[in-house]
């Protein structure tokens, strides 16, 4: 497994591991994964453990086991994937729209109470927060910001969080899950400092979002994994999700 995976429960690890081998074309449809001995051996896990993790992934579709036979890769038609949400960028260009991000602030916090509750943590506890500007062909369209507890994923102090896609640092480059969504939206009137921001009147209307997506710790149980918030333009909100 890879340093990336580290933290994660051995189960979950091991099946990242797996499913990226699978996705580098290490095993192709139809073949034979590692025998579960020969798993345990290279890893250094249990039998149990080994099995768990074949097992999540026999959950998702990603492998199907034969009696008799053994484990083998499903046909990519009979897959699942993991829960991920569209990227802005991405969200710009299906609508023929240049996308650009103006970094307003990006530091290592001590949690509030507001923040500390939302992640589950104590207060105090040190969190990565990003605020930045979202832009649409040079035209400010939202606000968002964003935190998470520094212990989920340490590595992130490194990374310029500025630009890159928290999201997909998170989930493709540290293989840390995101495995549920609880979403909100709802339509509120403007702070002067937002306004300022996106360059509407004060008091205008906007759509307000609040979601929380959550990971899994070492036990396998679901906790908080980033606070985001953000505030669109009424001419512009849309959320694309794929689930498990």
């Amino acid at each position: 497994m890879s340093d990336s995976t580290a933290y994660l429960p051995k189960y979950f690890a091991l099946a990242e591991t797996l499913r990226q081998q699978i996705q580098n074309g290490d095993f192709a449809a139809g073949d034979q994964i590692t025998s579960e001995p020969a798993l345990c051996e290279q890893h250094s896990l249990s039998r149990g453990t080994v099995r768990q993790a074949i097992q999540v992934l026999v959950d998702e579709g990603v492998l199907v086991r034969e009696q008799g036979r053994g484990t083998f890769v499903a046909s990519p038609a009979g897959r699942s994937t993991h829960f991920s949400l569209s990227s802005f960028a991405d969200d710009m260009r299906r609508q023929n729209r240049t996308p650009g991000t103006q970094l307003i602030e990006s530091a290592l916090w001590d949690a509030k109470p507001k923040a500390a509750t939302k992640l589950q943590i104590a207060v105090g506890t040190q969190v990565f927060y990003v605020q930045r500007l979202r832009l649409a062909d040079g035209k400010p369209v939202a606000i968002e910001t964003r935190y998470l507890a520094k212990a989920l994923c340490p590595a992130l102090v490194e990374e310029d969080l500025a630009n890159a896609s928290l999201h997909w640092l998170l989930v493709e480059k540290y293989q840390v899950p995101l495995v549920k969504m609880e979403h909100v939206v709802e339509v509120l009137p403007v702070t002067a400092k937002v306004a300022n921001h996106l360059q509407i009147a004060p008091d205008s209307n906007a759509f307000h979002i609040d979601r929380l997506t959550y990971t899994l710790d070492a036990a396998g149980n679901k906790i908080p994994a980033v606070w985001y918030q953000a505030v669109y333009t009424q001419d512009h909100y849309q959320i694309q999700t794929t689930t498990l």
